[in-house]
């Protein structure tokens, strides 16, 4: 390792580097330029084109101050290997020492400060707002042609921040505490949900800021920054679909329904029968046909066909031992709750039945 006299020096675990690094390659921005600064305790790495922005700092065992530039495609290919260790030098030279040996880069002194959004709307706790992301990305529409459905709604409301996803054939929301400044619904294109959610789960826990101003969006941590250009859109009026009253109100186990469910997706749709104390779960794999049986509790018929991948994502975003089946009838959205209470709900459209 390097002992020479420098303005910085920085030691990291070289897989986390290359995690942030992964990150900004997914934010594909057009430009390869970023800036790597270190300051005690901490290295972070940042880059903007336009109106996009990212800052991803690590703690790391490190001391000094210098910031430089860097070109991420070249940084990448240096960790591409790197298990171990990694010790970054500032001296006049950037040097990077790996476990396969030493690499010399100029140094170019550089600069860089994300645009700030002034209003404030929320703060959330990351853990909490990674949670919700990871229960409703799955609903949201994957395809850029469904521009209104194409991310995550976040809601700032007076009780909390609710995050609401929906491909047009099932939705999901989910609710969780936040600090509100002011309410707002702020939509997400699909990209930078999923980037958020890889941040957040690489980044130490702490309070996110939620910013917003009529053309930026700016979520804010002590160990992250992501700034992009507002959507020119709005997410469609989801509450209109969600069912004011149920013919049936079933209980079912969880683990049960979703083993069931795991055991019928060679097939895109299957058939729910509510028969006495079972959940029938009929369909047709090849030339054959299943029945999986699961047992039931409440009042209430059912018969209904749905798409089981459909079910599968509700089932797994839920984190309750039981859950709640309401159903209207064969041609109304099933809706899917965990026992505890409403702060989460899953509505799955039926489909033409077999």
């Amino acid at each position: 390792m390097t002992t020479n006299i420098a303005s910085s020096i920085a030691r990291i675990q070289g897989t986390q580097l290359k995690k942030v690094v992964a990150l900004f390659s997914k934010l594909k921005l057009n430009t390869a330029e970023a800036v790597l600064s270190v300051r005690q305790g901490s290295i972070s790495i940042a880059a903007i084109y336009g109106g996009t922005g990212l800052r991803v700092t690590l703690p790391s065992d490190s001391i000094g101050k210098d910031d430089c530039e860097l070109n991420l495609g070249g940084l990448k290919d240096i960790l591409s290997g790197v298990k171990g260790i990694i010790e970054i030098v500032t001296n006049g030279s950037v040097i990077i020492n790996t476990d396969s040996g030493e690499i010399i880069l100029p140094f170019i002194p550089g600069k860089l400060t994300l645009p700030t959004v002034k209003q404030e709307t929320a703060s959330v706790g990351s853990e909490d707002l990674q949670k919700n992301l990871r229960k409703v990305l799955p609903f949201s529409a994957t395809s850029e042609g469904k521009r209104n459905l194409f991310g995550v709604l976040v809601e700032v409301q007076e009780t909390g921040l609710r995050t609401v996803a929906s491909d047009g054939f099932r939705l999901g929301y989910a609710d969780t505490a936040a600090v509100v400044m002011k309410e707002e619904s702020i939509m997400i294109p699909l990209q930078y949900a999923k980037l958020l959610q890889g941040i957040l789960k690489l980044v130490p826990e702490g309070e996110v800021s939620i910013r917003a101003d009529k053309d930026s969006l700016k979520f804010q941590g002590e160990y992250f920054e992501l700034v992009f250009p507002r959507p020119d859109f709005d997410f469609p009026d989801y509450r209109r679909i969600l069912p004011s009253g149920f013919k049936a109100n079933l209980e079912v186990n969880r683990e049960e329904l979703l083993e069931a469910v795991n055991r019928s997706l060679g097939t895109d749709k299957v058939r729910l029968t509510r028969e006495g104390e079972v959940i029938s779960i009929t369909g047709k794999i090849g030339e054959g046909n299943f029945t999986h049986k699961v047992s039931v509790a409440g009042e209430g018929e059912m018969r209904a066909t749905y798409n089981p991948k459909f079910l599968k994502d509700a089932l797994v975003a839920m984190d309750s031992v039981l859950v709640k089946l309401e159903f209207v009838e064969s041609n109304s959205p099933l809706q899917l709750t965990p026992e505890e209470g409403d702060a989460e709900k899953y509505l799955v459209m039926p489909i033409r039945d077999i």
